[in-house]
């Protein structure tokens, strides 16, 4: 289950809240992004928090589809543009690191 809607993510992306031209692109990216923190964690949050992620984790979901909706043209000119400096910083405590 989704943590974010594209309408709560909307004001992070700096859209009009009424635009719904985008939706269901940043609904993927919104699965995109929860399918990496899961995978990046190892563990399964959904069974862990029920209801609510802690919000340093939904803040990186937000990073994350920030930076895959802004970057999401097949070529990036210039430099190559690295995940959001903030996404590991703000997964790091929750990481699983056992065997």
């Amino acid at each position: 289950m989704s943590q974010l809607s594209p309408a709560a993510i909307k004001p992070h992306l700096a859209l009009p809240a009424g635009d719904t031209g985008d939706d269901v692109i940043i609904q993927d990216y919104i699965d995109a992004a929860e399918a990496h923190v899961v995978k990046h964690l190892r563990r399964d949050l959904d069974t862990e928090f029920t209801g609510v992620w802690p919000a340093p984790i939904l803040q990186a979901v937000r990073l994350l589809v920030g930076h895959y909706y802004e970057n999401r043209d097949a070529v990036v000119m210039g430099a190559p543009v690295a995940l959001p400096l903030g996404v590991q910083c703000l997964l790091a405590p929750w990481r699983d690191l056992g065997a």
